[in-house]
């Protein structure tokens, strides 16, 4: 995703099993860590200390859900069952979490409470993402109509639905759409889609009018609005031609301007913090830094293995 989580859109009738994963069609085990003790026992590679950090993050590491605080402390495992549980999104009030569950060749959304209570099963779909107001979550659903242009294979696309699972239906324009990111006033969804084969950017009204076609950014996927509605981050290969897989986070106006390198050493799966003052991300375990890209951090994850997909609320 953000991750090394590549999802191919134009599905027959069907998501297709760990398409945008990058994790194993099998579950492996894992104990549950101890929680951290102190903030202060984990610096990242600034040397800069965390313990002013609030808030929870909510990630994956391609087989489960888990969460920490943003201090470093309290890592938690949220998920533990028989399918791959991934791509989570926190509610706007930080009591439930969407996610991702992955069981054969189906791909649902479910949601949970905070701490991993009650799961239920939402619908098919992937890439989840709550309204600002947080009734409604924008998501990757299946396709029902043919791809344009040439009215080939089905395409999936941005779809939203209530919170509750009901009301569930596509937004136009947006097909072979995936990862939405809603604007602060919740009147706008950026997304990227692989229509052209590329990653490439668009934001659209949630009534599908309106369309701001990004494709002349280049390159971009895993996006992610500020809370502010001034930035836009995303995930780009732009710097790493030749080098399959590897990405970096960037940031861009919402017009497309002013696009900015922020690292420079393999990171994807960029989130905001939600005062704007942070943006966490995956290299691939866990890093938090400053909104111009100094200060980096890490965010030591013991026994996780490799994250993807953070999200982090107050």
């Amino acid at each position: 995703m953000r991750r090394g989580r590549i999802l191919s859109m134009a599905l027959v009738g069907a998501l297709v099993l760990g398409a945008c994963s990058g994790g194993s069609a099998s579950k492996q085990p894992q104990d549950r860590p101890s929680p951290s003790t102190a903030a202060s026992d984990a610096r990242g590679p600034s040397g800069g200390d965390r313990s002013s950090l609030t808030g929870r993050i909510v990630f994956d590491n391609h087989d489960d859900v888990w969460s920490i605080n943003a201090d470093g402390t309290d890592l938690t495992r949220l998920t533990d069952s028989t399918g791959l549980d991934f791509d989570p999104s926190w509610s706007p009030d930080g009591t439930q979490i969407a996610y991702r569950h992955d069981e054969g060749n189906e791909s649902e959304i479910w949601v949970m409470n905070a701490d991993g209570s009650e799961p239920h099963r939402l619908g098919r779909g992937i890439s989840p993402a709550w309204s600002p107001d947080g009734s409604r979550i924008a998501y990757a659903g299946p396709g029902d109509p043919p791809c344009p242009p040439t009215g080939g294979p089905l395409c999936t696309g941005i779809s939203i639905m209530n919170a509750d699972g009901s009301g569930q239906h596509r937004v136009p324009n947006t097909d072979v759409g995936e990862y939405p990111s809603w604007s602060p006033d919740g009147k706008r969804i950026v997304f990227n889609s692989l229509l052209t084969g590329d990653h490439l950017m668009y934001i659209v009204d949630v009534d599908g009018s309106n369309v701001v076609d990004l494709s002349f950014v280049g390159e971009g996927w895993q996006v992610a609005w500020s809370p502010d509605g001034r930035s836009i981050l995303f995930a780009s290969s732009r710097d790493h031609l030749g080098q399959p897989g590897t990405h970096d986070v960037y940031v861009m106006r919402p017009d497309g301007s002013a696009v900015r390198r922020l690292t420079h050493n393999r990171a994807y799966t960029p989130a905001w913090s939600p005062d704007g003052e942070h943006i966490v991300f995956s290299a691939p375990g866990l890093f938090i830094m400053d909104p111009d890209g100094s200060d980096v951090r890490a965010l030591h994850t013991p026994g996780v293995g490799e994250t993807s997909l953070p999200d982090w609320t107050d």
